[in-house]
Protein backbone atom coordinates (compact mmCIF):
# COMPACT_ATOMS: atom_id res chain seq x y z
CA UNK A 1 0.00 0.00 0.00
CA UNK A 2 1.17 3.55 -1.06
CA UNK A 3 1.91 6.11 1.91
CA UNK A 4 0.04 9.31 1.48
CA UNK A 5 2.14 11.96 -0.44
CA UNK A 6 3.89 14.19 2.69
CA UNK A 7 2.25 17.88 2.36
CA UNK A 8 4.38 20.51 0.71
CA UNK A 9 5.67 22.91 3.43
CA UNK A 10 4.29 26.49 2.22
CA UNK A 11 6.56 28.44 4.78
CA UNK A 12 7.51 31.79 3.52
CA UNK A 13 10.60 34.05 4.87
CA UNK A 14 11.69 37.37 4.58
CA UNK A 15 15.34 38.27 4.98
CA UNK A 16 16.22 41.33 6.67
CA UNK A 17 19.80 43.12 6.35
CA UNK A 18 20.97 45.63 8.59
CA UNK A 19 24.04 47.22 7.89
CA UNK A 20 25.49 49.27 11.62
CA UNK A 21 28.68 51.35 12.31
CA UNK A 22 30.48 47.99 13.72
CA UNK A 23 28.39 45.30 11.78
CA UNK A 24 26.14 43.68 9.36
CA UNK A 25 23.49 41.96 11.31
CA UNK A 26 21.01 39.93 9.44
CA UNK A 27 17.97 38.12 10.36
CA UNK A 28 15.31 35.74 8.47
CA UNK A 29 12.10 36.17 9.86
CA UNK A 30 8.67 34.33 8.91
CA UNK A 31 5.31 36.13 7.76
CA UNK A 32 4.61 36.36 11.33
CA UNK A 33 7.73 38.45 11.93
CA UNK A 34 9.66 35.56 14.10
CA UNK A 35 12.87 35.54 14.03
CA UNK A 36 14.12 32.08 12.56
CA UNK A 37 17.94 32.72 12.19
CA UNK A 38 20.37 35.56 12.78
CA UNK A 39 23.91 35.73 11.22
CA UNK A 40 26.13 38.29 12.60
CA UNK A 41 29.32 40.03 11.10
CA UNK A 42 31.91 42.58 12.59
CA UNK A 43 33.89 45.23 11.10
CA UNK A 44 36.08 47.59 10.98
CA UNK A 45 35.83 51.42 10.50
CA UNK A 46 39.09 53.28 9.77
CA UNK A 47 39.88 57.65 10.70
CA UNK A 48 42.49 58.07 7.99
CA UNK A 49 42.06 61.95 9.97
CA UNK A 50 41.09 63.73 12.84
CA UNK A 51 37.32 64.15 11.89
CA UNK A 52 37.25 61.40 9.29
CA UNK A 53 35.59 58.00 9.37
CA UNK A 54 35.73 55.45 6.13
CA UNK A 55 34.53 52.30 5.64
CA UNK A 56 35.47 49.91 2.62
CA UNK A 57 32.04 48.78 0.71
CA UNK A 58 33.39 45.55 0.35
CA UNK A 59 33.28 44.94 3.93
CA UNK A 60 29.27 45.44 3.60
CA UNK A 61 29.01 42.72 0.99
CA UNK A 62 31.59 40.25 2.49
CA UNK A 63 29.37 40.92 5.71
CA UNK A 64 26.15 39.85 3.69
CA UNK A 65 27.25 37.24 1.96
CA UNK A 66 28.65 35.48 5.03
CA UNK A 67 25.77 35.65 7.01
CA UNK A 68 23.18 34.74 4.54
CA UNK A 69 25.11 31.47 3.45
CA UNK A 70 25.30 30.29 7.38
CA UNK A 71 21.69 31.39 7.95
CA UNK A 72 20.69 29.45 4.95
CA UNK A 73 23.09 26.41 6.08
CA UNK A 74 21.93 26.92 9.97
CA UNK A 75 18.30 27.12 9.49
CA UNK A 76 18.37 24.63 6.82
CA UNK A 77 15.56 26.44 4.69
CA UNK A 78 15.01 26.39 1.01
CA UNK A 79 16.43 29.92 -0.32
CA UNK A 80 13.21 29.38 -2.79
CA UNK A 81 11.44 30.04 0.50
CA UNK A 82 12.39 33.07 0.91
CA UNK A 83 10.21 35.57 -0.71
CA UNK A 84 11.87 38.92 -0.28
CA UNK A 85 15.16 41.00 0.81
CA UNK A 86 15.45 44.50 2.28
CA UNK A 87 18.11 46.02 3.54
CA UNK A 88 18.78 48.98 6.21
CA UNK A 89 21.03 51.09 6.86
CA UNK A 90 23.17 53.98 8.75
CA UNK A 91 22.57 57.26 7.07
CA UNK A 92 23.89 59.72 4.95
CA UNK A 93 26.70 58.05 3.87
CA UNK A 94 28.47 58.95 0.49
CA UNK A 95 30.17 56.33 -1.85
CA UNK A 96 31.14 56.71 -5.32
CA UNK A 97 31.29 53.93 -7.54
CA UNK A 98 32.18 53.63 -11.89
CA UNK A 99 30.44 52.35 -14.53
CA UNK A 100 31.07 48.53 -13.18
CA UNK A 101 29.77 49.41 -9.46
CA UNK A 102 32.90 48.94 -8.08
CA UNK A 103 33.56 51.29 -5.10
CA UNK A 104 36.07 54.28 -6.13
CA UNK A 105 36.92 54.46 -2.66
CA UNK A 106 36.18 53.70 0.89
CA UNK A 107 32.57 55.30 1.62
CA UNK A 108 32.15 58.48 4.18
CA UNK A 109 30.04 57.00 6.70
CA UNK A 110 27.54 59.37 8.49
CA UNK A 111 30.54 60.38 11.88
CA UNK A 112 32.73 62.13 9.27
CA UNK A 113 32.96 65.35 9.49
CA UNK A 114 35.55 66.13 6.83
CA UNK A 115 33.10 68.28 4.78
CA UNK A 116 32.53 71.50 7.33
CA UNK A 117 33.92 74.08 4.98
CA UNK A 118 31.58 72.74 2.61
CA UNK A 119 28.88 73.13 5.09
CA UNK A 120 29.62 76.30 6.11
CA UNK A 121 29.69 77.52 2.29
CA UNK A 122 26.10 76.09 1.71
CA UNK A 123 24.94 77.75 4.37
CA UNK A 124 26.52 81.46 3.45
CA UNK A 125 25.73 81.13 -0.60
CA UNK A 126 22.86 78.96 -0.51
CA UNK A 127 21.11 81.24 2.26
CA UNK A 128 17.47 80.00 3.17
CA UNK A 129 17.32 77.95 0.15
CA UNK A 130 18.12 74.52 1.71
CA UNK A 131 16.15 75.08 4.42
CA UNK A 132 13.43 76.01 2.39
CA UNK A 133 13.31 73.20 0.07
CA UNK A 134 15.14 70.19 1.95
CA UNK A 135 13.84 71.42 5.89
CA UNK A 136 17.55 70.37 7.28
CA UNK A 137 20.09 73.08 7.98
CA UNK A 138 23.57 72.14 6.32
CA UNK A 139 25.22 69.88 8.43
CA UNK A 140 28.98 68.49 7.24
CA UNK A 141 27.61 64.88 7.76
CA UNK A 142 24.92 65.24 5.06
CA UNK A 143 25.84 63.56 1.24
CA UNK A 144 25.59 67.32 -0.34
CA UNK A 145 28.98 68.33 1.45
CA UNK A 146 30.19 65.01 1.07
CA UNK A 147 30.46 64.90 -2.24
CA UNK A 148 31.69 68.80 -2.35
CA UNK A 149 34.76 67.80 -0.78
CA UNK A 150 35.13 65.05 -3.04
CA UNK A 151 34.57 67.13 -5.81
CA UNK A 152 36.57 69.98 -4.84
CA UNK A 153 39.76 67.67 -3.05
CA UNK A 154 39.52 64.03 -5.47
CA UNK A 155 38.31 65.68 -8.53
CA UNK A 156 39.78 62.56 -10.81
CA UNK A 157 37.49 60.37 -8.65
CA UNK A 158 34.06 63.30 -8.86
CA UNK A 159 35.20 62.48 -12.88
CA UNK A 160 35.03 58.75 -12.63
CA UNK A 161 32.07 58.53 -10.36
CA UNK A 162 28.81 56.57 -12.44
CA UNK A 163 26.75 56.88 -8.99
CA UNK A 164 26.94 58.18 -5.46
CA UNK A 165 25.40 55.43 -3.79
CA UNK A 166 24.50 55.03 0.25
CA UNK A 167 24.93 51.93 2.11
CA UNK A 168 21.98 50.11 1.59
CA UNK A 169 21.75 51.10 -2.11
CA UNK A 170 25.38 49.90 -2.61
CA UNK A 171 23.91 46.15 -2.00
CA UNK A 172 20.97 46.93 -3.21
CA UNK A 173 22.79 47.29 -6.31
CA UNK A 174 24.74 44.65 -5.81
CA UNK A 175 22.08 41.89 -5.33
CA UNK A 176 20.33 43.15 -8.62
CA UNK A 177 22.14 45.20 -10.83
CA UNK A 178 19.99 48.32 -10.11
CA UNK A 179 20.90 51.72 -8.82
CA UNK A 180 18.60 53.44 -6.26
CA UNK A 181 18.30 55.81 -2.83
CA UNK A 182 15.44 55.15 -0.97
CA UNK A 183 13.25 58.03 -0.47
CA UNK A 184 14.26 58.25 3.64
CA UNK A 185 17.55 59.11 3.02
CA UNK A 186 16.25 62.23 0.89
CA UNK A 187 15.50 64.88 3.62
CA UNK A 188 19.53 64.39 5.36
CA UNK A 189 21.02 64.11 1.92
CA UNK A 190 20.31 67.99 1.33
CA UNK A 191 19.64 67.82 -1.84
CA UNK A 192 16.12 66.58 -2.03
CA UNK A 193 12.76 68.34 -1.69
CA UNK A 194 12.18 66.35 1.62
CA UNK A 195 8.54 67.46 0.82
CA UNK A 196 8.05 65.58 -2.51
CA UNK A 197 10.99 63.02 -2.07
CA UNK A 198 12.38 64.56 -5.39
CA UNK A 199 15.54 65.93 -6.34
CA UNK A 200 15.96 69.64 -6.30
CA UNK A 201 17.79 71.25 -9.35
CA UNK A 202 18.28 74.25 -7.33
CA UNK A 203 20.12 72.88 -4.34
CA UNK A 204 21.84 70.09 -7.50
CA UNK A 205 22.84 73.28 -9.49
CA UNK A 206 23.86 75.49 -6.02
CA UNK A 207 25.90 72.53 -4.49
CA UNK A 208 27.15 71.90 -7.94
CA UNK A 209 26.46 68.43 -8.09
CA UNK A 210 25.96 66.28 -11.35
CA UNK A 211 22.25 64.81 -11.05
CA UNK A 212 23.39 62.17 -13.65
CA UNK A 213 25.57 60.81 -10.93
CA UNK A 214 22.51 60.55 -8.58
CA UNK A 215 20.43 57.45 -8.54
CA UNK A 216 16.52 57.34 -9.00
CA UNK A 217 14.75 57.80 -5.51
CA UNK A 218 12.24 55.01 -4.93
CA UNK A 219 9.45 54.63 -2.43
CA UNK A 220 11.67 52.51 0.39
CA UNK A 221 8.55 49.61 0.03
CA UNK A 222 9.22 49.48 -3.93
CA UNK A 223 10.79 46.26 -5.32
CA UNK A 224 13.99 47.64 -6.90
CA UNK A 225 14.60 44.35 -8.59
CA UNK A 226 15.46 41.10 -8.02
CA UNK A 227 18.76 38.85 -7.46
CA UNK A 228 20.96 38.20 -10.27
CA UNK A 229 22.06 34.82 -11.03
CA UNK A 230 25.71 35.82 -10.03
CA UNK A 231 24.89 37.28 -6.73
CA UNK A 232 22.66 34.01 -6.08
CA UNK A 233 25.87 31.97 -6.66
CA UNK A 234 27.90 34.18 -3.98
CA UNK A 235 24.95 34.62 -1.22
CA UNK A 236 23.08 31.58 -1.38
CA UNK A 237 19.62 33.20 -2.07
CA UNK A 238 17.31 31.72 -5.05
CA UNK A 239 18.14 34.05 -8.19
CA UNK A 240 14.71 36.49 -8.79
CA UNK A 241 14.08 37.11 -5.19
CA UNK A 242 12.56 40.96 -5.12
CA UNK A 243 14.52 43.11 -3.55
CA UNK A 244 13.59 46.25 -2.09
CA UNK A 245 14.57 49.69 -2.16
CA UNK A 246 15.46 49.93 2.05
CA UNK A 247 16.06 52.57 4.35
CA UNK A 248 18.01 54.48 6.68
CA UNK A 249 18.07 52.57 10.03
CA UNK A 250 16.55 54.72 12.34
CA UNK A 251 13.11 55.08 10.01
CA UNK A 252 12.93 50.91 10.08
CA UNK A 253 13.83 51.10 13.85
CA UNK A 254 10.35 53.54 13.82
CA UNK A 255 8.26 50.98 12.06
CA UNK A 256 10.08 48.16 13.79
CA UNK A 257 8.44 49.45 17.44
CA UNK A 258 5.25 50.28 15.65
CA UNK A 259 5.25 54.05 15.09
CA UNK A 260 3.19 55.20 11.81
CA UNK A 261 0.69 57.73 12.55
CA UNK A 262 1.31 61.14 13.07
CA UNK A 263 2.02 62.21 16.93
CA UNK A 264 3.13 59.00 16.99
CA UNK A 265 7.22 59.07 19.38
CA UNK A 266 9.55 56.43 19.16
CA UNK A 267 12.61 56.93 21.61
CA UNK A 268 15.60 54.95 21.42
CA UNK A 269 18.15 55.25 24.44
CA UNK A 270 21.65 54.21 23.39
CA UNK A 271 24.77 55.59 23.15
CA UNK A 272 22.65 58.55 21.76
CA UNK A 273 19.16 59.07 23.05
CA UNK A 274 16.85 59.62 19.46
CA UNK A 275 13.52 60.99 19.63
CA UNK A 276 11.81 60.33 16.66
CA UNK A 277 7.91 62.01 16.38
CA UNK A 278 6.28 60.89 12.98
CA UNK A 279 4.45 63.66 10.83
CA UNK A 280 1.32 63.66 8.90
CA UNK A 281 2.71 66.39 7.13
CA UNK A 282 6.55 67.77 6.88
CA UNK A 283 7.13 70.27 9.38
CA UNK A 284 10.81 72.14 8.95
CA UNK A 285 12.29 73.44 12.18
CA UNK A 286 15.56 74.72 12.43
CA UNK A 287 16.40 72.85 15.40
CA UNK A 288 15.43 69.03 14.49
CA UNK A 289 15.91 66.72 11.27
CA UNK A 290 12.86 66.13 9.04
CA UNK A 291 13.00 62.99 6.89
CA UNK A 292 10.53 60.86 5.22
CA UNK A 293 9.34 57.88 6.71
CA UNK A 294 9.10 54.14 5.41
CA UNK A 295 5.27 54.22 5.47
CA UNK A 296 4.00 56.61 2.47
CA UNK A 297 2.71 59.79 3.31
CA UNK A 298 4.65 60.21 6.79
CA UNK A 299 8.00 61.62 7.91
CA UNK A 300 10.08 61.62 11.22
CA UNK A 301 10.87 64.80 13.05
CA UNK A 302 13.91 63.93 15.43
CA UNK A 303 16.41 65.15 17.61
CA UNK A 304 19.05 63.96 20.00
CA UNK A 305 20.91 63.90 22.96
CA UNK A 306 24.44 62.83 22.04
CA UNK A 307 25.89 61.56 25.17
CA UNK A 308 22.60 59.96 26.20
CA UNK A 309 23.02 56.47 27.57
CA UNK A 310 26.99 57.01 26.84
CA UNK A 311 26.52 59.47 30.15
CA UNK A 312 25.88 56.77 32.65
CA UNK A 313 27.95 54.32 31.18
CA UNK A 314 31.26 56.82 31.53
CA UNK A 315 29.81 57.52 35.11
CA UNK A 316 29.68 53.75 35.72
CA UNK A 317 33.26 53.48 34.43
CA UNK A 318 35.03 56.42 35.79
CA UNK A 319 33.25 56.33 39.52
CA UNK A 320 30.91 53.75 39.85
CA UNK A 321 33.64 50.80 38.85
CA UNK A 322 32.50 48.10 40.71
CA UNK A 323 28.88 48.10 39.77
CA UNK A 324 27.08 46.56 36.98
CA UNK A 325 24.53 48.12 35.40
CA UNK A 326 21.93 45.89 37.22
CA UNK A 327 23.02 47.12 40.38
CA UNK A 328 23.31 51.27 39.23
CA UNK A 329 19.63 50.87 38.04
CA UNK A 330 18.64 49.21 41.67
CA UNK A 331 20.98 52.15 43.27
CA UNK A 332 19.57 54.58 40.98
CA UNK A 333 15.94 53.01 42.19
CA UNK A 334 16.74 54.12 45.72
CA UNK A 335 16.44 57.81 44.85
CA UNK A 336 13.26 59.31 45.13
CA UNK A 337 12.19 62.65 43.42
CA UNK A 338 12.96 65.89 45.03
CA UNK A 339 15.13 63.97 47.69
CA UNK A 340 18.55 65.90 46.31
CA UNK A 341 17.17 67.99 43.10
CA UNK A 342 20.34 67.64 41.63
CA UNK A 343 20.38 68.77 37.46
CA UNK A 344 23.04 67.55 35.00
CA UNK A 345 22.72 68.56 31.96
CA UNK A 346 23.95 65.72 29.66
CA UNK A 347 25.89 67.59 26.44
CA UNK A 348 29.00 65.93 27.53
CA UNK A 349 30.47 66.06 23.65
CA UNK A 350 28.91 68.73 22.28
CA UNK A 351 25.53 68.53 21.32
CA UNK A 352 24.20 68.71 18.03
CA UNK A 353 20.08 69.28 17.10
CA UNK A 354 17.99 70.50 18.81
CA UNK A 355 20.77 73.27 20.60
CA UNK A 356 23.61 72.80 17.79
CA UNK A 357 26.51 74.05 19.82
CA UNK A 358 30.09 71.98 19.50
CA UNK A 359 31.33 73.61 22.62
CA UNK A 360 28.95 72.20 25.10
CA UNK A 361 30.22 69.65 27.67
CA UNK A 362 28.32 68.39 31.37
CA UNK A 363 27.21 70.09 33.90
CA UNK A 364 26.33 68.92 37.43
CA UNK A 365 24.27 71.50 40.00
CA UNK A 366 22.86 71.11 43.31
CA UNK A 367 25.72 69.28 44.49
CA UNK A 368 25.11 69.45 48.81
CA UNK A 369 27.08 67.65 51.67
CA UNK A 370 23.99 65.10 51.78
CA UNK A 371 24.08 64.15 48.05
CA UNK A 372 24.57 60.32 47.41
CA UNK A 373 26.12 58.21 44.33
CA UNK A 374 22.05 57.16 43.80
CA UNK A 375 21.46 60.71 43.82
CA UNK A 376 24.27 61.29 41.07
CA UNK A 377 22.87 58.05 39.42
CA UNK A 378 19.30 59.60 39.09
CA UNK A 379 20.38 63.24 37.82
CA UNK A 380 22.30 61.43 34.72
CA UNK A 381 19.25 59.15 33.69
CA UNK A 382 17.14 62.45 34.58
CA UNK A 383 19.12 64.43 32.38
CA UNK A 384 18.80 62.62 29.25
CA UNK A 385 15.36 62.33 29.92
CA UNK A 386 15.12 66.63 29.84
CA UNK A 387 16.52 66.18 26.75
CA UNK A 388 14.02 64.19 25.35
CA UNK A 389 11.38 66.26 26.66
CA UNK A 390 13.38 69.29 25.40
CA UNK A 391 13.30 67.96 21.49
CA UNK A 392 9.05 66.44 22.34
CA UNK A 393 7.99 69.61 23.40
CA UNK A 394 9.66 71.71 19.97
CA UNK A 395 7.37 69.42 18.05
CA UNK A 396 4.01 69.88 20.31
CA UNK A 397 4.96 73.54 19.86
CA UNK A 398 4.46 73.00 16.01
CA UNK A 399 0.90 71.70 16.67
CA UNK A 400 1.99 67.77 17.07
CA UNK A 401 -0.26 66.49 19.08
CA UNK A 402 1.98 63.86 21.44
CA UNK A 403 -0.08 60.60 21.14
CA UNK A 404 2.04 57.62 21.74
CA UNK A 405 5.13 56.86 23.31
CA UNK A 406 7.60 53.75 22.63
CA UNK A 407 10.81 54.03 23.83
CA UNK A 408 13.54 50.73 22.78
CA UNK A 409 17.51 50.52 23.51
CA UNK A 410 19.33 50.02 26.38
CA UNK A 411 17.59 52.84 28.30
CA UNK A 412 14.64 50.19 28.02
CA UNK A 413 16.07 47.58 29.99
CA UNK A 414 16.18 49.77 32.97
CA UNK A 415 12.50 50.07 34.95
CA UNK A 416 13.66 52.78 36.61
CA UNK A 417 14.87 55.08 33.72
CA UNK A 418 11.63 54.18 31.73
CA UNK A 419 9.33 55.33 34.87
CA UNK A 420 11.44 58.50 34.34
CA UNK A 421 11.27 59.06 30.89
CA UNK A 422 7.24 58.46 31.80
CA UNK A 423 6.97 60.88 34.59
CA UNK A 424 9.25 63.99 32.85
CA UNK A 425 7.44 63.23 29.43
CA UNK A 426 3.80 62.88 31.19
CA UNK A 427 2.84 60.40 28.60
CA UNK A 428 2.16 56.88 29.24
CA UNK A 429 5.36 54.96 27.41
CA UNK A 430 5.21 50.97 26.13
CA UNK A 431 8.43 48.58 25.12
CA UNK A 432 7.98 46.90 22.26
CA UNK A 433 8.54 43.47 22.81
CA UNK A 434 10.86 42.93 19.67
CA UNK A 435 14.67 43.59 20.31
CA UNK A 436 16.12 43.74 16.93
CA UNK A 437 13.52 46.52 15.65
CA UNK A 438 15.78 48.00 12.65
CA UNK A 439 15.83 44.49 11.13
CA UNK A 440 11.91 43.82 11.84
CA UNK A 441 10.82 47.14 10.46
CA UNK A 442 12.55 46.54 7.58
CA UNK A 443 10.80 42.87 7.36
CA UNK A 444 7.58 44.43 7.44
CA UNK A 445 8.80 47.17 4.68
CA UNK A 446 9.45 44.09 2.24
CA UNK A 447 6.14 41.99 3.08
CA UNK A 448 4.15 44.74 2.04
CA UNK A 449 6.21 45.57 -0.79
CA UNK A 450 6.15 41.61 -2.32
CA UNK A 451 2.10 41.62 -1.07
CA UNK A 452 2.56 39.82 1.57
CA UNK A 453 0.70 41.74 3.77
CA UNK A 454 -2.02 43.66 3.08
CA UNK A 455 -0.97 47.04 4.78
CA UNK A 456 2.02 47.74 6.67
CA UNK A 457 -0.48 48.19 9.83
CA UNK A 458 -1.09 44.46 9.45
CA UNK A 459 2.44 43.90 9.71
CA UNK A 460 2.81 45.99 12.85
CA UNK A 461 -0.35 44.88 14.34
CA UNK A 462 2.21 41.31 15.03
CA UNK A 463 4.70 43.24 16.77
CA UNK A 464 4.07 42.36 20.73
CA UNK A 465 4.59 44.63 23.67
CA UNK A 466 6.68 43.79 26.50
CA UNK A 467 5.63 46.68 29.06
CA UNK A 468 3.45 49.45 29.70
CA UNK A 469 4.49 52.40 31.94
CA UNK A 470 2.15 55.10 33.27
CA UNK A 471 3.22 58.76 34.46
CA UNK A 472 3.41 59.32 38.55
CA UNK A 473 1.41 62.38 38.82
CA UNK A 474 3.01 63.83 42.02
CA UNK A 475 6.55 63.05 39.80
CA UNK A 476 5.32 64.84 37.08
CA UNK A 477 4.56 67.93 39.03
CA UNK A 478 8.17 67.70 40.38
CA UNK A 479 10.21 67.33 37.09
CA UNK A 480 7.62 69.78 34.98
CA UNK A 481 9.41 72.25 37.69
CA UNK A 482 13.41 70.63 37.67
CA UNK A 483 12.66 70.87 33.62
CA UNK A 484 12.35 74.46 33.51
CA UNK A 485 15.38 74.61 35.85
CA UNK A 486 17.31 72.64 33.30
CA UNK A 487 16.51 74.57 30.02
CA UNK A 488 17.26 78.39 31.56
CA UNK A 489 20.41 76.38 33.01
CA UNK A 490 21.67 75.78 29.87
CA UNK A 491 20.26 79.39 28.28
CA UNK A 492 21.80 80.91 31.03
CA UNK A 493 25.56 79.64 30.31
CA UNK A 494 25.65 79.57 26.53
CA UNK A 495 28.48 82.27 26.47
CA UNK A 496 30.16 80.39 29.49
CA UNK A 497 30.48 77.22 27.40
CA UNK A 498 32.57 79.22 24.99
CA UNK A 499 34.94 80.47 27.05
CA UNK A 500 35.68 77.46 28.59
CA UNK A 501 36.20 75.96 25.26
CA UNK A 502 38.57 78.87 24.74
CA UNK A 503 40.70 78.52 27.52
CA UNK A 504 41.06 74.98 26.90
CA UNK A 505 42.24 75.77 23.42
CA UNK A 506 44.81 78.36 24.81
CA UNK A 507 46.26 76.64 27.67
CA UNK A 508 45.65 73.24 26.50
CA UNK A 509 47.75 73.94 23.73
CA UNK A 510 50.56 74.73 26.04
CA UNK A 511 50.16 72.33 28.18
CA UNK A 512 50.95 69.83 25.81
CA UNK A 513 53.77 71.97 24.14
CA UNK A 514 55.52 71.86 27.63
CA UNK A 515 54.72 67.95 28.57
CA UNK A 516 56.31 67.32 24.79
Amino acid sequence: MMEPEEEHNMAEYILSVDVGTTSCKTVLFDTDFNVVATAKTAYDTSYPHPGWAEQPAEQWWSALKDDTNEMIAESAIDPADIIAVGIDAFSTTVLPVDDNGAPLRPGLIWMDRRATQQAAWVTENLKDETWEINGNISDAGNPGPKIMWIKENEPEIYEKTHMFLHANGYLVYKLTDAYSMDISEAGLSQFCNTRTGEYSDVLLEGCGIDRAKLPPIFNCTDVVGKVTAAAAAETGLRKGTPVIAGSMDNVAAGLGAGVSKGGEVFISGGTVTTNNVCLSEPKYNKNLHVYPHIVPGTWLTSGGVDFGGAGLKWFKENVLEEESFAEIDKLGDTSRCAKSSVVFLPYMVGQRCPIWNDNTSGVLMGLKPTTTRQDLIRAFMEGTTYGSRHVLSIAADEGVDIRTVKITGGSANSATWVQIFCDVIGKPINIPGAVDLPPLGVAIAAAYGVGAIKSIEEGIAKIPTRANFEPNMENQAYYSEMYEVFRKLYENIRDEYDALTAITKKYGTKTTEAGE
